[in-house]
């Protein structure tokens, strides 16, 4: 028997083998805003790396990590994602994007390209390590 998330990735077509089908998936759904159905794409114990400098940076274990790193960055920053360009072979998608990052406290902004390295097993998102251009730009945004 499938699970839902299985069955969700089934019924759009997703080919559970190819990491960057997974990943392009679960691109276009955070960009139609299907927050949920991307949700579905990741494993319950996915791990996320994030620059350890940034306020939400280190490890991020499984969906409810996952939700308090997005806290935090939230509570900084407000993101412009755009331009996706997804790459890769068997296991492993590289993602880069271009963020804009715009500072809650200050109002200031700052551009910078995004890469993350996905590491995809049986149809789901098992690991995502997150490096941007330049954390020293983006922490400048948040000093008055």
């Amino acid at each position: 028997m499938s699970t839902a998330a299985e069955r969700t990735r089934a019924e759009a077509g997703v080919d559970t083998a190819d990491a960057v089908a997974v990943v392009q998936e679960m691109a276009r759904r955070f960009q139609s805003g299907d927050l949920a159905g991307a949700r579905a794409l990741m494993h319950p114990e996915i791990r996320v790396q994030q620059p350890a400098s940034l306020p939400h940076g280190g490890w991020h274990t499984g969906q409810d990590g996952m939700a308090a790193m997005n806290v935090e960055a939230g509570a900084h920053w407000d993101r412009a994602i755009v331009d996706p360009r997804i790459t890769g072979s068997g296991a492993t998608a590289v993602q880069i994007t271009t963020q804009t990052w715009t500072a809650k406290a200050t109002g200031r902004a700052a551009t910078v390209d995004v890469v993350e390295l996905f590491t995809v097993a049986d149809g789901t998102i098992r690991e995502i390590r997150v490096f941007q251009q330049d954390t020293h730009l983006l922490l400048g945004t948040l000093d008055n």
